[in-house]
């Protein structure tokens, strides 16, 4: 297959202890256009390293700095190239290493389980032969660097009204019919934009203002289910609930008020909670949680499978949903593993007598997949992206 880039071969360095593997996988990229390098030590690998290789061989049980070490050494440099990890461990290993690699931020393109046949080695190249090359860092003028926000612009952006909830749409996944929707904070910032709820949900749990960002969420997406109410619609919304939130021993009874000052019922509000903030203070979490359901409100555990609850504590807990975390959602058509991990969740989910939902849908597949183990209801982008109350999709 032709280089998109045609002005010079495509480079690529190729690390094995294996002299004769190096050259094995050299000559089938010489044959295919490729510029070709290969070393059989990390210290020669270290010299010919360079940000223009458009793709690295690397071999996992290199003696000395092993693979996993060297995922690291290129995850530090901001390695831009697409790495073929090689091993002849067993595939659960490599899987292991490409997740490792991908979470450092390193693009992988395949992996080649030794000994592979020279059709898989060709079809790696292949996908080598498509990609773009990495293109030089640009230089960033200080005027242009990302806004920092810090607690007083937060305060700030909560006194005048700039931050506000959108709605992720949820859907039932048999009829693909809107059931609810999770609310989602979002900072509009008249000079900078929007930004991420990554960038300012830390910083108001680490400045004391995660109570007054949840009663701002809380308050005007309780207003806006009012709102809808009154046009004739029957919303259901989802609220997020920080770990510091499970502290407030007034919780319960506080958001009951809100809810029923509205005219609105608990049973259509479903509070999520993270599997790792139910770990944070579990005693205390199981208090607030009890009393919550107590005064019927749903309860949620979010991102199911990133923490690190036992099963006795899920089953202990008064909740009525099961999330089930967009990371395995993504990798459950290709990774046995994360297919194992949805399959056993909703499984488990049902016999609890939770109801499953799949976060993260993007593709048709996905959307079919979610559906033949039995979710009931999904959310993602290939359904509906977070938005404003006025562009919300009702049937």
């Amino acid at each position: 297959m032709m280089d998109p880039d045609t002005t010079r071969r495509p480079p690529v360095l190729i690390l094995d202890d294996e002299r004769d593997m190096c050259e094995l996988v050299a000559d089938v990229g010489d044959d295919m256009g490729f510029d070709t390098q290969w070393c059989d030590n990390f210290e020669d690998f270290a010299c010919r390293y360079s940000i223009d290789l458009r793709g690295i061989f690397l071999d996992l049980a290199m003696p000395g700095m092993d693979g996993i070490e060297i995922i690291r050494f290129l995850g530090d440099n901001n390695s831009a190239a697409h790495l073929v990890l090689m091993s002849g461990h067993d595939i659960h290993l490599l899987d292991a290493a490409r997740r490792l690699a991908e979470a450092r931020g390193l693009k992988v393109a395949g992996v080649l389980h030794k000994p592979f046949e020279l059709a898989s080695l060709s079809a790696v190249y292949d996908i080598l032969a498509m990609v773009q090359s990495p293109a030089p860092p640009q230089p960033v003028e200080r005027a242009v660097q990302r806004f920092a926000p810090t607690a007083a612009h937060l305060g700030a952006a909560l006194a005048a009204g700039h931050v506000v909830p959108y709605y992720q749409p949820k859907f039932n996944v048999a009829t693909r019919q809107v059931t609810g929707a999770e609310v989602l904070a979002r900072w509009i910032d008249p000079e900078h934009g929007m930004i991420g709820p990554d960038r300012f949900i830390p910083l108001a749990e680490s400045e004391g203002l995660i109570e007054a960002l949840t009663d701002c969420i809380i308050d005007q997406a309780l207003d806006q289910c009012r709102v809808w109410r009154g046009q004739g619609k029957h919303p259901r919304i989802a609220l997020n609930l920080s770990p510091l939130s499970l502290r407030r021993l007034d919780l319960p009874d506080s958001l009951l008020r809100k809810v029923m000052a509205r005219g609105l019922f608990p049973d259509t509000i479903m509070i999520e909670i993270t599997e790792t903030a139910l770990m944070s203070d579990y005693s205390a979490s199981l208090d607030i949680l009890t009393r919550l359901r107590m005064r019927r409100f749903g309860l949620s555990i979010d991102d199911f499978g990133t923490g690190y609850s036992s099963l006795k504590q899920l089953q202990n807990s008064p909740f009525t949903e099961l999330k089930i975390d967009q990371s395995f959602i993504a990798k459950a058509l290709t990774e046995e593993g994360s297919r194992a991990i949805v399959e056993s969740s909703v499984q488990l989910g049902h016999r609890l007598g939770l109801k499953v939902v799949a976060e993260g849908v993007e593709t048709e597949e996905q959307m079919e997949f979610v559906k033949l183990i039995g979710c009931e209801e999904a959310q993602g982008f290939l359904l509906g992206c977070p938005c404003t109350a006025e562009a919300f999709p009702w049937p």
